[in-house]
């Protein structure tokens, strides 16, 4: 039979990991994306300033206000909140004033020229590579799943392409409706 010390001092380890990891590393990660996302920003400005895209435009104006509110409310971006978010999304699908900021903003980066166009497309999907690490670091159990499904992707077991824009998808629109509330309350004050 095993001595209570060694339960206790196991039991002791996980509490001091999970410190650590709350207080310390998640910290860090949420300071890595935001930088991230921050030179993001800075390279769509750029674009605006170098005379690719007018700071007018639709597809600036959404791209800004998707970065600033990834910027702003990055801390909420968790599993759980996706999975609730997810559920949300797919109910509200089924409501005819259903709006897909997804499609929507593709739909805007769409109207640029080609070179314009594969630029803030590479912008996005750093931003959404940026976002779903996050999520995926974030969350112990979580990091430890996707390790196995990356794992499993470059084994040429399984594609996780749909999942991806599923995430995307999520992540988006939860971003950009909780930055243009935030909008619609500095204009309505």
């Amino acid at each position: 039979m095993q001595s209570p010390f060694y339960l206790l001092s196991a039991v002791g380890f996980f509490c001091v990991g999970y410190f650590l990891w709350t207080l310390g590393f998640r910290k860090l990660l949420l300071d890595a994306m935001r930088e991230e996302i921050f030179k993001l920003r800075f390279q769509l400005f750029h674009l605006a300033m170098d005379g690719e895209l007018s700071f007018d435009d639709e597809a600036y104006r959404s791209l800004e206000t998707l970065l600033s509110g990834l910027l702003r409310f990055g801390h909420r971006l968790t599993f759980l909140t996706y999975l609730l978010s997810r559920r949300e999304a797919i109910r509200a699908q089924k409501e005819k004033d259903y709006v897909n900021v997804s499609a929507q903003i593709a739909l805007k980066v769409s109207r640029l020229n080609p070179e314009t166009q594969q630029k803030i497309v590479k912008i996005l999907e750093e931003v959404h590579s940026t976002a779903i690490g996050y999520i995926a670091a974030s969350s112990l159990s979580l990091l430890s799943l996707y390790l196995v499904l990356k794992l499993a992707e470059a084994m040429g077991l399984i594609h996780l392409e749909k999942a991806k824009s599923d995430v995307r998808g999520v992540v988006e629109r939860e971003v950009y409706l909780a930055e243009s509330r935030r909008g619609l309350r500095l204009a309505v004050a």
